[in-house]
């Protein structure tokens, strides 16, 4: 699946776990969408992300660029995080929406 926006778009993958922490990524090649989550910790990020604080709609309530290690963000209306490489999406805008989009299979 992708998330796109403004006609871009990036590989994603949807979590209903908050705990992501546990994963440790040592560096983010792709989206994560995590479900019924309003807050961030960056605790344990070897790499600078972009958070993104939506709502069940992709719709952006709020972000975070550059986040780093050590951080804490949260929107109390947000439902929804995504989590980004850096500056995949420059020209983000509170108040516009992302949308996902299947991928199509190759045939041989």
């Amino acid at each position: 699946m992708n998330l796109v926006y403004n006609k871009k778009s990036i590989m994603v993958t949807e979590t209903t776990n908050q705990n992501i922490l546990k994963y440790h990524f040592q560096k983010l090649y792709y989206a994560i969408i995590i479900k019924n989550c309003n807050r961030y910790s960056s605790i344990a990020n070897k790499q600078r992300i972009d958070v993104v604080m939506a709502d069940d709609n992709l719709n952006i309530l709020s972000f975070k660029r550059d986040m780093h290690e050590n951080t804490f963000y949260e929107n109390k209306f947000a439902t929804t995080v995504i989590l980004l490489p850096l500056n995949t999406f420059e020209d983000l805008k509170e108040n516009t929406s992302f949308s996902l989009e299947n991928i199509k299979k190759r045939t041989r």
